[in-house]
């Protein structure tokens, strides 16, 4: 896991982007809480089950509470890609449960492509 911290460190260091921290979450295969399936029982639709990809998502937001304190400014997250067969509701829903409580999100989604250059 050192590595990985090591290669974020450099990646942000060469977008000339500053931090204090960075942070490698695990456990994000892990079952979530039952609050917190309640809480998105509030977003969810009436007709859809919670399936394993919803749980991933209600468990990052769990995450990302966790290792949020108060002196978090910004938290920077890659957007879930939308599945053709998902409701435009239940994408939302995945969206709201993952941030909500929080500072500050950036979401990025790109097409595969480089999204930011930089030169060596």
């Amino acid at each position: 896991m050192g590595h990985e911290k090591v290669r974020m460190a450099t990646l942000l260091h060469k977008f000339r982007i500053e931090f204090a921290s960075v942070e490698i979450v695990v456990g994000l295969d892990d079952d979530p809480d039952q609050a917190s399936i309640d809480d998105y029982l509030k977003y969810k639709p009436e007709d859809q089950e919670i399936d394993a990809k919803t749980k991933q998502y209600i468990r990052m937001g769990e995450l990302l509470r966790d290792k949020t304190t108060e002196l978090t400014q910004l938290i920077v997250l890659t957007l879930p890609v939308p599945r053709d067969s998902s409701p435009a509701l239940k994408y939302m829903s995945w969206l709201e449960v993952m941030s909500n409580n929080l500072p500050p999100i950036l979401m990025l989604r790109g097409n595969q492509q480089d999204a930011l250059t930089f030169y060596c």
